[in-house]
Formats: structure tokens, C-alpha cells, sequence
């Protein structure tokens, strides 16, 4: 028992030593450490901010080291605006209590036990500037953290938005119920994961018409697993998942979008980027009644990332100087600007990028209703030709679609009158199968869509300055014609106009709801 004993003590007495060793090392790399650290976060923040029109830095004012621990303080200096109107510079500070690894007691209390070089426990620092901020946050500094660094630079920690409620103006009320971020990254940022949680965020303000407006985000969760690619640009996925949105106006009901997901994926090969972007809302309701689901994705494609870096330092550089109008967001060049914005834009081409709207849906209980449209795009011979030419040759293929579902119509109709107050079902089912055929015959009457079963679609495809319209080849004069025409047509529609007079003739002699 005394060996035991005695081995127990022994090996206390060894931690305890080396845990003393490993501080004191800890204590005497940390300045180089935050140096390293403090330099990386102000280069990579000089990369991505401004094309935002923003800038930041980040500076160490003072170190205070000790044996086991450390106090730090940072200056945070922004410069800038966000809304490109009302530029502004101001300064934060960030107060850290530093723990020496190898064993902080803070991950001990949490029982991690692998070794780091330090723990940061950091806290925003009260000031002028933010003491709305403070005053609405009950529970201490309003944002604060924990970072823990590796011994191979990695970290691991968490950042924590404190619930707040805050009144922005006379008008705008916010009720914040906190935000919690946990992350994990490689040595030098290189590949970064991330989730969050918020139970809800509320703004409540009061319109012009003296009508109140209230928008409500309820159940947020959000993951992101990204990497930096050999262009320097973010990889991977990111996913928001909100459970509600809630919108009301006035004494109005609201409306609720539920199960809102948004999904993006970045990747490279060969020195191109692609893209894919969805958003989903799983139900769409009112007054109780649920009317439908929606569904959007976006896809980008053969973007080559060295032009692209290229332009979007070029804007960045141009919002920070209050070189772009905050109108109509075009950005005033020098003659090297432009030939530079030129050069970019060639080699961008040269790759022939390509953006689709690949999906624009709406589903009801029993049809759906869909738009596609996919443009891709060619390097010119010049920019300097004539404008039809211009298009002719910077346009390389341009797809769209439109499907309207008859049967998403009548679901349509049968909703309205159900929330009108309407009861008599057969009454809504015969007015709804009325509504659906008067728009079928609307579209055969305009020569710009075709009646297919019990869908009416219409399909657009143009290449090598041809156009296949509805299955109809035809030049782009000639489609200019038929489009002028049947839409001038289809605006002037008058009850005069023999087909759309039977239909509402009908519709009127037959409707049993007034």
C-alpha cells in the first residue's frame, strides 16, 4: 500500500512539475505567439473585408505575464461602412485572461484533458460607444468566448452573443435571445468548422402608416465545414436551418414560412470555381391553412478564381475610397482601373462562366409550378462592337423554362376562397377548374406558351444566334416579332377579344360563388 502510495505522490509531484515547466514555456513564447496570431488575423482581414467596405486591425496594447497565466488587452479599430452611406471609424477593446498550458484549469473543470499551449477567455470591454450594448445585455459583456491554442496552432472554442433587449430607435425594438458558436480550425485558419445555435430573434417596429410590423426568426441551427483552396477562396458547405420566420402586420394574421433551410457549396479544379446555392421552405401558412412549399437553387460555374480575386480587390479598394456611387453602385475608374477591370474580365470570359437559376418552385397539395433559366457566357472578339454584335457573341447559350401546374392553380383559388370565408367545397373546386382553363386559354391565345396534359409550359433556347421557341426554330428577329406581338396582344386583352369574352361569359353564367 505505501508503494502505491508513494507511486501516486510521485506522479502528482511529476505533473505537477512539468504542468509548472510547460507554464513557465508557455509564458515565454506567448508575445511571439500573439504576434504570429495578431499579424495573421490582420492579413486575412485585409483580404476579405474590403469588398465590403470595410477595414480592420487588430493591436496588442498590453501584456501582463506571469507564472500560470496572462492579461491581455487588444484595440480593434474599424474604418468604413457597411451601408456604403455613412462612413464612420471607431475602436473596440477586448480584455483576455490567458491560461499556460499544458493543462489550463478551466479545460481541467471541463475535464479536457489533452494538453494545449494556452486558453484564451476573452470579453468585449465596456465603453462609450457600446454602452447601449451593455446596458441591454444582462448577463455581463455582451459578446465573449473561449479559444483554446494547440500546440500545432490548431484551436478550438466557442463564441457567445449574450441575450439582449435594445431599443435601436423610437421606431425599432430588438429582443435577442443569445447566440452560441462553437469552431474548431488547423494551423493558420486553413480549414475551419463551425455550429450554432439561437433560439430566437425578434424586431418589432412601427411603419409609417402607424401599423406595427413584427419579424420573428425562431430555432436557428448553422453549420459550416470549409477549407481555403489553392486560390485562396473558402471551400466546402455551409447550412442555416431556421425552424420559423414570422411575419405579421398590423392586427393581420401572420404568415409563417417553416422549416427554412439555405445550403451553399464552393469548390475548385483547375484553378475554376463553381457554386451551388438553395434555399427551401418547407410550408408557407396562413390564418392556419397551409398553402405550399417552396424550393430556389442557384448554381455558378468555370469562374476562373485569379480574375475574380483580382475584381473583387479592385471594388473593394474602389468602396473603400468612395470611389462607388451609393445610387446605382457603379464605381468610377482611372483609365488603369479600367484597363485593369478589362484584363480581369477578358480572362474571366475566356473560361466561359456560366449562372443558373437551375429551379424557382412552388408545390401545393397537388401540382407544382416551376421556372428554370441557365445564361452561358463567351470572351468577345472586342468589346468594342457594336452592341447587337456585343451580345450575339457574349452570349454562348441562354436556356429558360416556365411550367405552371393547372392543378397548383386550383389549390391557389381553393386557399383564397377558403380564407375569404367560403365553405361550399364544390362551389370552390368548380370556380378553381374554371380559373385554371381561362388561363390555359389565355396562353394559347398569346402564342407565348403551349397547354400540356394539365400543365401550360413555354421553353426558350438560344445558341449560334438561333432561338427554339416551344419547339419552333426561328431566327431572333422573328422571335422579337412573336414576342412583341403576343404580348402587346396578350396586355390588350379586352373583354371585346372573342375567346377571353366566352371564358368570363362562362365563368360568370357558371360561378356559384359571387
Amino acid at each position: 500500500m505505501k508503494k502505491i502510495v508513494g507511486s501516486a505522490l510521485g506522479a502528482v509531484v511529476v505533473l505537477g512539475v512539468l504542468s509548472t515547466a510547460g507554464a513557465w514555456y508557455t509564458g515565454q513564447q506567448l508575445p511571439a505567439v500573439l504576434e504570429t496570431s495578431i499579424k495573421q488575423a490582420n492579413e486575412d482581414m485585409g483580404k476579405t473585408l474590403p469588398a465590403l467596405g470595410l477595414s480592420a486591425t487588430i493591436e496588442l496594447v498590453s501584456l501582463e505575464r506571469q507564472l500560470f497565466s496572462s492579461n491581455a488587452r487588444y484595440r480593434i479599430q474599424f474604418a468604413g461602412s457597411l451601408d456604403g452611406e455613412s462612413p464612420s471609424n471607431f475602436e473596440w477593446f477586448v480584455t483576455d485572461h490567458i491560461e499556460h498550458g499544458p493543462f489550463p484549469l478551466s479545460r481541467l473543470q471541463a475535464l479536457k484533458l489533452l494538453p494545449v499551449m494556452a486558453t484564451s477567455n476573452y470579453a468585449l470591454e465596456r465603453g462609450p460607444e457600446l454602452e447601449k450594448w451593455f446596458a441591454s445585455s444582462q448577463g455581463g459583456a455582451p459578446l465573449q468566448g473561449q479559444v483554446s491554442l494547440g500546440y500545432d496552432r490548431s484551436m478550438s472554442g466557442n463564441l457567445r452573443v449574450q441575450p439582449l433587449q435594445m431599443a435601436l430607435d423610437e421606431q425599432t425594438q430588438i429582443d435577442f435571445s443569445g447566440l452560441q458558436i462553437d469552431f474548431d480550425s488547423s494551423a493558420n485558419v486553413e480549414a475551419i468548422s463551425a455550429n450554432g445555435v439561437m433560439d430566437s430573434f425578434k424586431v418589432t417596429s412601427t411603419l409609417s402608416t402607424d401599423e406595427s410590423m413584427r419579424l420573428e426568426f425562431k430555432g436557428l441551427d448553422l453549420t459550416s465545414n470549409s477549407r481555403k483552396g489553392v486560390s485562396d477562396f473558402y471551400l466546402g458547405q455551409n447550412e442555416v436551418r431556421l425552424q420559423q420566420i414570422e411575419l405579421q402586420v398590423g392586427e393581420n394574421a401572420p404568415i409563417l414560412f417553416k422549416d427554412f433551410v439555405q445550403r451553399d457549396e464552393t469548390s475548385e479544379a483547375d484553378q475554376q470555381l463553381s457554386a451551388r446555392y438553395s434555399y427551401d421552405i418547407g410550408m408557407v401558412s396562413y390564418q392556419g391553412t397551409d398553402i405550399g412549399s417552396s424550393q430556389m437553387l442557384w448554381t455558378v460555374k468555370n469562374l476562373d478564381a485569379a480574375a475574380l480575386k483580382s475584381m473583387i480587390e479592385l471594388y473593394g479598394t474602389l468602396l473603400q475610397s468612395g470611389k462607388v456611387d451609393t445610387e446605382s453602385g457603379m464605381p468610377e475608374l482611372t483609365d488603369a482601373q479600367t484597363a485593369q477591370f478589362k484584363t480581369d474580365l477578358e480572362k474571366l470570359l475566356a473560361g466561359k462562366p456560366g449562372l443558373a437559376l437551375e429551379k424557382l418552385a412552388f408545390k401545393t397539395a397537388n401540382g407544382e409550378s416551376s421556372f428554370s433559366f441557365g445564361l452561358d457566357l463567351d470572351k468577345p472578339v472586342s468589346f468594342d462592337l457594336p452592341a447587337p454584335e456585343l451580345a450575339k457573341q457574349l452570349i454562348a447559350q441562354l436556356d429558360a423554362k416556365l411550367l405552371v401546374s393547372k392543378a397548383m392553380i386550383a389549390d391557389v383559388i381553393g386557399v383564397q376562397a377558403t380564407l375569404a370565408g367560403e365553405t361550399d367545397k364544390e362551389a370552390i373546386a368548380q370556380q378553381a377548374a374554371m380559373v385554371g382553363e381561362m388561363a390555359s386559354g389565355m396562353a394559347v391565345a398569346s402564342e407565348l406558351a403551349v397547354v400540356q396534359g394539365q400543365d401550360i409550359s413555354s421553353s426558350l433556347h438560344y445558341a449560334n444566334d438561333q432561338v427554339t421557341f416551344n419547339g419552333k426554330q426561328m431566327t431572333v428577329e422573328q422571335f422579337v416579332a412573336l414576342a412583341m406581338s403576343s404580348g402587346g396582344g396578350l396586355a390588350g386583352m379586352a373583354p371585346e377579344t372573342p375567346a377571353e369574352e366566352m371564358l368570363l361569359e362562362e365563368s360568370e353564367a357558371q360561378s356559384p360563388i359571387q
